[in-house]
């Protein structure tokens, strides 16, 4: 039995009479559907290169996260604040498909580096982005370990750090 720090209230995964239920699939296919555009807008519009066809997508792709990184801190202080639940299936199967897409950011980032010999403007950019794909893991050990309930807190700290990082690395990124 967990230990809680303050009652849970039930939650009926509404907020202002939207289901919250689709919110990993929606997410999934945002992702999805954010990608595919911005690749088909790299083939069609610059000069399909590998080079330029990743940078594309991983300048796209930085921009999406923040935004998605922004919606799931307001998310979490909706439902953890405002209606005092806890973490839902759902969210954290949404949490899960962004540690995913900050992986896939990696990958291309790692591409372009390593592979391409593509340069950031600042080499803090490879600190920013190995930061982006730890943020959230560390907070998902802690809110799966957590003693004491509700544990959504540790995912208001985890949105709110990565969206302060990937930010960081906007700035540090682009040539």
């Amino acid at each position: 039995m967990t230990r809680q720090t303050r009652p849970i209230v039930p939650f009926n995964d509404r907020v202002a009479g939207i289901s919250l239920r689709w919110l990993d699939y929606a997410l999934g296919y945002a992702i999805g559907a954010f990608i595919l555009a911005a690749l088909v807008q790299a083939l069609r519009f610059d000069d399909p290169q590998l080079y330029s066809v990743l940078r594309h997508l991983h300048n796209h792709l930085g921009r999406f996260t923040l935004a998605v990184a922004v919606f799931m801190f307001g998310l979490s202080l909706y439902i953890g604040l405002v209606r005092r639940a806890d973490v839902r299936p759902y969210f954290r199967r949404g949490v899960y498909l962004c540690v995913g897409m900050m992986l896939v950011e990696a990958a291309m980032g790692a591409v372009l580096y390593f592979a391409l010999g593509a340069r950031p403007r600042d080499e803090a950019h490879l600190i920013y982005g190995a930061g982006t794909v730890l943020a959230l893991p560390f907070f998902i050990y802690v809110e799966t370990t957590a003693p004491k309930r509700p544990a959504l807190g540790s995912y208001m700290w985890g949105f709110g750090l990565l969206a302060g990082i990937i930010i960081r690395c906007l700035q540090t990124g682009p040539l």
